[in-house]
């Protein structure tokens, strides 16, 4: 909607006013999401916007829970619990490729709403289920989500505009005039510009594998103790 196109009085609603949040926070960064800025898009005036909203840490919370909605929940089937749990990753970095808002909206807020909330409990339930203690399935949920997380920032921030740009930005930061000309810092561009999905997805399995060595520590002292 454009913003000369003024709503009749009544006519926002709670979900309109987050979908435009969320669409300015994608293309302009967070900084972009004001109270005022979401009401010229929505040709309304900021005062219509709290009767929906108490404030902007309220609007980013629902703004972060829209783009969690995006995200398929883990898949509740037979298959194994780290192929579902890398599914998930992999649907997760696609979201988050779609909202670049919600890494940024990750890093600098608490996110506490019920799509946050319930993203985790998937993960530490299926870890639970797979064999973790509770202890365990909680850290596997916290270094699971901090590396996707970790990623997708350093994705977003220099991939968005493109594989040359990308690997023009990575030389920039590790590669220097005294770097020497064999280092393997040189080929840093050429690697990962190629196919990020793939290196995503290479992080992901060796932090899988982690978890996967640390449950046959767990079952082994299981059954030392029993």
């Amino acid at each position: 909607m454009r913003k000369t196109e003024r709503l009749p009085r009544g006519a926002l609603d709670r979900e309109t006013v987050v979908a435009a949040a969320l669409a300015i926070a994608d293309r302009d960064g967070l900084s972009g999401v004001t109270m005022a800025r979401v009401a010229e898009a929505l040709g309304g005036s900021p005062m219509s916007l709290y009767r929906h909203l108490s404030d902007k840490q309220e609007l980013l919370d629902a703004v972060a829970d829209l783009a969690l909605s995006e995200s398929p929940r883990i898949a509740q089937d037979k298959r194994p619990w780290r192929v579902r749990l890398e599914e998930f990753a992999l649907e997760s970095r696609r979201n988050a490729l779609r909202h670049p808002a919600l890494i940024e909206i990750h890093l600098e807020n608490s996110v506490r709403g019920p799509g946050a909330a319930a993203v985790g409990l998937d993960v530490i339930a299926l870890l639970h289920e797979a064999g973790f203690d509770g202890d365990a399935s909680i850290r596997g949920f916290m270094v699971l989500r901090n590396h996707i997380l970790g990623a997708m920032a350093w994705e977003i921030s220099r991939f968005r505009g493109g594989g040359e740009e990308f690997a023009h930005k990575v030389e920039h930061t590790f590669v220097h005039e005294d770097t020497p000309a064999d280092s393997p810092l040189r080929r840093l561009g050429e690697v990962l510009s190629v196919d990020p999905e793939a290196q995503f997805t290479f992080g992901v399995r060796c932090l899988l594998d982690g978890l996967e060595a640390e449950l046959r520590r767990i079952k082994r002292r299981a059954r030392q103790e029993q």
